[in-house]
């Protein structure tokens, strides 16, 4: 009997045929491979496809492992996959939700428009983040057009449906877009005009308090005029119950707190033709998001960043307008395939460059380009200005320091990684504290410190525990979409040994801050504990290519990833770049210097770890490792309680 597959790629991945029985594919490789192909829609080359998932083996090994994984699929789903000459393409009668999601956005009828929506549950390939360079870069962009789709549906399904009539079918459907993207400011002013029509007006006044909210965590800014106008007729309408009306959020909100400093993006200059302006407005408002979700800083909102297009004032002037003391200045210029980026940080007060930059790139796919530069300046942009006014900081005393340069301070201390430092640096975090007790990022840093306090045993392990959970717990009661605060409670969960805790808090902060390179680090780091390596050293990897000049302790996390593969000789490689290899780098090498048959080396290595650290037991520091997955344990202790075993008996 002839059966038909069905595969759904947005959100978790499921395939199963029409008679409801689920098929299991066997890889993550053949889960990228029909997802791309369902995507993507009609043939596509062999050699495209081999390149995409394994583009770093060399042609020949990438074919061979694209027959690998065609054979696994049609093992488990027969003819799914179909040759067309030297192309490949999904057979007809397999079926996809986001071939139907994508016909019916086009769709005007309510309905269709409903059913289009409800096919999104999610992003596309939900939960899996290949290592692949290319691969990753084309689920990126291609989450990002079928996100943006899903929110024009929703859109275009509550105007609809408010057009009709149906104020609580239009209201549910500007829920879901708020559910896709929380900062959709006019969804909610759609929501609050919606609620005041069905009478429902405290809800109405309490959407554009959760408005004010999403705005400030997501892009920094406050709500528009249009949105406090909506807002300001809903309270004369109620001028008897204006006590339980909530406070309007403030145009000031950004700049409330008066420490971080403030930083304006201005439209980056199009030195090709007009049709290419797209490209350079696209960059700047990328960056302004990006930079929105870092709360080390304070970013001017666009509209306003964009009225000095063009300006003639002089950077100081335009920067006194904005109340920003940093500006970012950029170029953009297209000539054939290629592309060049010209960006400058400017200190507007002092009238210094901070930092400077050309990007040189091949044009391939504008969009992945756009993606790739956008992330490593964000990233950049936001280490210069923290060290930019870390300068100003470490010379001012003490006493005439705001809570943001306090917490610089500290952080100072904490990077330099002494018993001396890690002492001060708490003390400067409570500090900051004690200057604004509301400073949810000061609580984040202050458990950070009391972590590193237990490297150096400077208090009782468990009672240094308590208080940096106690502290960062503080931190999210005061702002629970603080990514740092979520970053290093993920840390504090993992010392204690709850992995699932500790994954929870990373995915957070990973979605608050996705162009952190500290929290993409971590990720990789919990990664490893949980059980995937391979998973960890892509985001690793990433971390590292955001920040050329990453910490030494990113190098120790790729050693972990890469040794929990197998690749032993591959962590050895990195091992080699530690100048001063520490107590974690020093066991692992011993382990792969083990398992690479190198028993000399090894034996030297674990001499080394002894006369360094003459207390050390390799049972109770493989045991106290928060691994989820005991083989994982065994791989690391088994070869490392050996070598030490053997060279304490030599002597």
């Amino acid at each position: 009997m002839f059966r038909s597959l069905k595969i759904n790629v947005l959100g978790r991945f499921q395939a199963q045929w029409d008679d409801g029985e689920a098929v299991d594919i066997p890889s993550k490789k053949a889960l990228a491979l029909l997802t791309y192909l369902a995507v993507e829609r009609g043939p596509q080359s062999r050699e495209v496809l081999a390149n995409l998932l394994w583009g770093d083996t060399g042609d020949d090994r990438a074919r061979h492992n694209l027959r690998q994984a065609l054979s696994k699929i049609r093992h488990c789903c027969d003819a799914l996959i179909v040759a067309v000459g030297d192309d490949l393409a999904l057979d007809s009668s397999c079926d996809s939700d986001v071939a139907r999601f994508e016909e019916l956005a086009g769709s005007d009828d309510p309905a269709e428009l409903r059913e289009c929506l409800d096919l999104y549950r999610g992003e596309l390939l939900e939960g899996l983040n290949p290592r692949e360079p290319e691969y990753a870069d084309w689920l990126m962009v291609a989450r990002t057009r079928l996100r943006d789709t899903a929110c024009r549906v929703a859109d275009r399904l509550g105007r609809a449906l408010a057009e009709s009539g149906r104020v609580d079918d239009a209201i549910d459907a500007f829920r879901d877009l708020l559910a896709i993207d929380s900062a959709h400011e006019p969804a909610h002013r759609a929501l609050m005009s919606l609620y005041a029509k069905a009478g429902r007006r405290s809800e109405a006044l309490r959407q554009f308090q959760a408005c004010g909210e999403a705005l400030q965590r997501e892009l920094g800014v406050a709500p528009g005029a249009r949105t406090r106008e909506v807002y300001e007729g809903l309270c004369k309408e109620r001028q008897d119950a204006a006590a339980d009306a909530p406070r309007p959020v403030s145009d000031s909100a950004v700049t409330q707190v008066a420490s971080p400093p403030a930083i304006a993006v201005l439209p980056f200059e199009n030195l090709s033709s007009s049709e290419q302006a797209y490209f350079a407005d696209g960059m700047t408002e990328d960056l302004i998001t990006a930079l929105s979700c870092f709360h080390s800083l304070v970013v001017i909102a666009r509209g306003s960043s964009y009225a000095f297009r063009n300006s003639e004032l002089t950077d100081q002037a335009i920067a006194r307008k904005l109340g920003a003391q940093y500006l970012v200045r950029g170029s953009v210029q297209r000539e054939g395939k290629r592309v060049r980026i010209n960006v400058q940080l400017l200190d507007a007060e002092a009238g210094l460059q901070v930092w400077g930059h050309r990007y040189d790139r091949e044009m391939q796919d504008v969009f992945l380009l756009q993606d790739e530069i956008t992330s490593t300046l964000v990233s950049t942009l936001a280490g210069r200005v923290e060290a930019a006014r870390l300068a100003w900081a470490r010379k001012a005393p003490p006493e005439r320091l705001a809570a943001h340069d306090l917490l610089l301070r500290g952080k100072d201390h904490h990077h330099r990684f002494t018993p001396e430092d890690c002492e001060k640096c708490i003390d400067l975090f409570e500090r900051a504290i004690e200057q604004d007790p509301d400073y949810a990022v000061a609580y984040a840093w202050l458990g950070c410190g009391l972590g590193q306090a237990m490297v150096f045993e400077l208090d009782d392990i468990p009672a240094l525990i308590d208080r940096s959970q106690s502290a960062v717990e503080k931190g999210l009661s005061l702002d629970e979409n603080d990514s740092e605060c979520h970053r290093i409670l993920a840390q504090v969960s993992l010392e204690r040994g709850n992995l699932k805790r500790a994954l929870q808090h990373q995915e957070r902060a990973l979605f608050l801050n996705p162009n952190d390179d500290r929290i993409i680090n971590a990720m990789g780091e919990v990664l490893v504990f949980a059980g995937r390596p391979e998973e960890a050293e892509q985001w690793v990897r990433k971390s590292m290519r955001l920040n050329p000049y990453h910490p030494v302790r990113y190098r120790t996390h790729l050693v972990r990833a890469l040794f929990h593969q197998g690749r032993f000789e591959e962590s050895l490689d990195v091992l080699d770049s530690i100048d001063k290899q520490r107590r974690d780098d020093l066991t692992y090498k011993i382990a792969a210097l083990r398992q690479s048959g190198e028993s000399d080396a090894a034996d030297k290595t674990a001499l080394q770890l002894r006369d360094e650290f003459p207390e050390f037991d390799p049972v109770s520091f493989v045991e106290e490792l928060p691994f989820q997955n005991e083989e994982d344990r065994e791989t690391l202790l088994e070869p490392v309680e050996s070598v030490i075993r053997k060279t304490t008996h030599r002597d």
